[in-house]
């Protein structure tokens, strides 16, 4: 009998075991399956991800830029980041499908010439919003664009200096406002303002800038009547000399100085500088009216040319086009 009890018992105890044991493997096999399912559901979510992000190589990049600016000689200066979104979305991210062509008649809508103005730049930068509407975007397509817009400010000729939070863009960020601000007071493009403080200062890193506040280089001629510094600069190609340099107390005098400096200096309207409102003509404009001496081995002037570098690997035309769009 006793024998029999505990049988039965054993019995009881292995069918308990047998249920516990197969509903762990029913939950681990579910845990598993939605382990799979989640994975699998994350690959497809990156992918589409990737999939939608636009990327462009260098020479895809120098094309939208160098058609933005062709149409903006003379007139005012187009975003080629609003170019090279919206082909994004027509081309559906193939931009073998770009050319110098097209890429200028996209340029060209963004501009409108105002015959009735009397500005001595009668043109107007037209609202993306418009162009879109132009090209019978529909709404979908239109979000695309913009979406497209926001990756896109992260890229560039030299993606590094694009970074937020960089030591470059920290830099701009720190002088562009009072850049805009001379731009609004006496013509001098912002991308032509932040060039030369980043070309003359070293990106704010060089012994006058640290010292002096000086961040453009301008010498203590006869006129200024505030503190100077006696320091070491290079002129010409390899020539190396010691001159008197303007002190401020900060980089905002430093900038206020330097826009009186061009304004008051008559060789500087009488080369255009203020007639100029794209920034490659300024740049040429400035070195014209020899703000510097720089030199190659060969004797050429490169001063326009390095300015033009700067604005370009760092973006700084696409400051200009929106204040211009604010005019």
């Amino acid at each position: 009998m006793k024998r029999n009890i505990s049988t039965n018992e054993n019995r009881r105890n292995n069918t308990i075991y047998a249920r516990i044991k197969r509903k762990i493997t029913q939950m681990f096999k579910m845990v598993f399956l939605l382990f799979v399912i989640t994975c699998i559901a994350y690959a497809v979510m990156n992918y589409l991800s990737k999939n939608d992000y636009i990327n462009l190589n260098n020479s895809e990049i120098k094309l939208y830029i160098d058609s933005a600016d062709d149409v903006s000689k003379g007139k005012l200066q187009v975003n080629w980041k609003y170019l090279a979104a919206i082909d994004g979305v027509r081309y559906e991210k193939d931009f073998s499908k770009s050319n110098d062509k097209n890429v200028s008649e996209l340029g060209s809508m963004f501009l409108n010439e105002d015959s009735t103005s009397s500005k001595k730049n009668k043109y107007k930068l037209v609202n993306i919003e418009n162009v879109l509407n132009k090209l019978s975007f529909s709404n979908s397509q239109k979000e695309q664009t913009y979406k497209y817009i926001q990756q896109l400010e992260s890229i560039g000729l030299v993606n590094e200096n694009l970074k937020k939070d960089s030591t470059y863009r920290n830099f701009i960020d720190e002088i562009s406002p009072k850049a805009i601000e001379l731009y609004n007071k006496f013509g001098i493009l912002p991308s032509i303002t932040i060039s030369q403080a980043i070309l003359e200062s070293s990106w704010g890193k060089s012994e006058l800038s640290v010292k002096a506040n000086n961040l453009f280089g301008i010498k203590a001629d006869s006129s200024w009547k505030g503190k100077s510094v006696n320091m070491t600069t290079s002129e010409y190609y390899k020539d190396v000399i010691k001159d008197n340099f303007r002190s401020y107390e900060n980089k905002t005098d430093s900038l206020d100085d330097y826009g009186k400096f061009l304004s008051n200096n008559k060789r500087y309207k009488e080369h255009g500088v203020f007639n100029n409102s794209q920034y490659i003509e300024q740049a040429q404009s400035i070195e014209n009216a020899g703000y510097s001496t720089k030199q190659d081995k060969n004797g050429n002037n490169t001063y326009a040319d390095l300015l033009i570098d700067l604005i370009r690997e760092n973006d700084l035309q696409l400051i200009d086009s929106k204040v211009q769009s604010q005019k």
